[in-house]
């Protein structure tokens, strides 16, 4: 097994307050899975999170708190689906200290179920980033993918990656200006953006990423599902789990194989921090994606590429 050089696993998220708990769930199965010899530290980005947020985190794993300003929110392209903090990604050049070079970006959203210093491990081959294929967008020509791509040169092949976990080399992504072409998707797309900087990314790095094994990114919105139809298997020997979507396993039970593991996690951190009371709409998903999706799963697909959803 390869050693891991001495200046630690370095790990970003952006998350606001409402974010805290599934982070502490996602670092605390990072931890878990992670090799005796191995140091991991965040780069925590955020909007406000209290100082006992911040010191439970602390708790866990070695933490940059870094606090994100009004100015520097304005930079990102905003939603009003996703919170200020959601485009921070294409940001981290100028929030990171410029010693850091080489970074793992991870969505908070997540259960780890392996070894990191693995995915750490991953030679880049000269590209920006790694990233996994994303299950829900396969392509970038797909609904919901890059707007205008046919102007933008982009093959009607090319795969479209989910940001959730980007292994990011912060020098290249620099030297090749990613930051200001990402935002000039932005400028010169009139066309509704769907992921904000997920797509702006596809848009300018189609051909400058690497793909990693889905089994780094699986979507439990899909993975070992009975509707999952594209036949792979990669759910059974899982890296990350990613709850991305509406439906979150630390407000209320969701389906799948993929529930009871989170569960469990869940119940390490909450002495730590304290769940939100689950509302009426959590309540609702929940009986659906356990008792209702894999009927009506094709609808939910057609209202989902319209964008009704």
């Amino acid at each position: 097994m390869k050693q891991l050089p001495d200046d630690a696993v370095r790990i970003v998220c952006a998350v606001n307050h409402s974010y805290l708990l599934p982070l502490a769930v996602m670092l605390k199965s990072l931890q878990a899975h992670l090799r005796p010899e191995c140091r991991c530290e965040l780069y925590l980005l955020h909007t406000g999170i209290p100082e006992e947020g911040i010191a439970a985190i602390s708790s866990t794993i070695e933490t940059h708190s870094i606090l994100l300003s009004q100015e520097q929110l304005a930079e990102a392209p905003c939603a009003a689906r996703f919170p200020p903090e959601a485009s921070a990604p294409l940001l981290l050049p100028e929030l990171l200290p410029s010693v850091v070079e080489r970074v793992l970006f991870l969505d908070a959203d997540l259960l780890v179920m392996r070894d990191v210093a693995e995915l750490w491990e991953t030679p880049l081959d000269e590209r920006v980033l790694a990233a996994a294929p994303d299950a829900a967008v396969p392509l970038c020509s797909a609904p919901r993918g890059v707007k205008g791509w046919q102007a933008l040169g982009i093959p009607h092949d090319a795969a479209y990656f989910n940001c959730g976990v980007l292994l990011i080399h912060l020098g290249r992504w620099r030297e090749r200006n990613v930051t200001q072409r990402a935002l000039r998707y932005f400028e010169n797309t009139r066309e509704p953006i769907d992921f904000l900087h997920q797509e702006a990314l596809n848009a300018v790095l189609w051909d400058d990423w690497k793909r990693l094994d889905p089994r780094w990114n699986l979507l439990a919105s899909r993975a070992g599902r009975s509707f999952d139809r594209s036949g792979r298997e990669d759910w059974k020997r899982p890296g990350i789990v990613h709850f991305a979507g509406r439906m979150k396993p630390w407000r209320a039970a969701i389906g799948g194989p993929f529930n009871a593991p989170y569960q469990r996690a869940l119940a390490d951190v909450l002495p730590l921090l304290s769940p939100e009371p689950a509302d009426w709409m959590d309540r609702f998903v929940s009986l659906y994606d356990r008792h209702l999706r894999a009927v009506l799963y094709p609808l939910e697909q057609y209202l989902w590429r319209r964008r009704f959803l």
